[in-house]
């Protein structure tokens, strides 16, 4: 894609990179939020965590969902969920019990969101106190 993904522009702080304004942050959520939701309803899931590095950007910020796999509502195995727990963006109940769901997803789109809305890395190893590395707990 034209544009590199989402967390390109979130988290690069190159020198004279500019940071994406408030419309068009909006604006990439709901166009993520109709393609997740698009998906759904046609039986499809993503088989891991979402995360800002899954959506790709079109000409004009026009978000693209990669890496979704194609999965069915089915069972994970422990080896692929042990591969997701560095995750923040994981489903508590994904975590737990291996099922993949819409849920799971709009869980992981949550923390996609707040990567939109604060600028801040899902975890972020500089930060002193330990809650206030990884995103969710920050937020909660």
């Amino acid at each position: 894609m034209p544009l590199g993904s989402l967390q390109n522009h979130l988290h690069d702080r190159s020198p004279g990179k500019a940071l994406l304004d408030w419309n068009t942050r909006m604006n990439i959520a709901a166009g993520v939020a109709k393609g997740l939701e698009y998906l759904h309803h046609q039986g499809v899931v993503y088989r891991k965590p979402m995360s800002s590095s899954d959506i790709l950007l079109g000409d004009g910020y026009h978000p693209k969902l990669s890496q979704y796999g194609l999965a069915e509502l089915h069972q994970l195995g422990a080896e692929e969920i042990k591969s997701f727990t560095r995750s923040t963006n994981i489903a508590p109940e994904m975590l737990a019990t291996g099922r993949v769901t819409t849920k799971s997803n709009v869980y992981s789109f949550g923390g996609v969101l707040l990567e939109l809305i604060t600028g801040r890395t899902p975890f972020d190893p500089a930060q002193a106190a330990a809650e206030d590395r990884n995103l969710v707990m920050w937020v909660s």
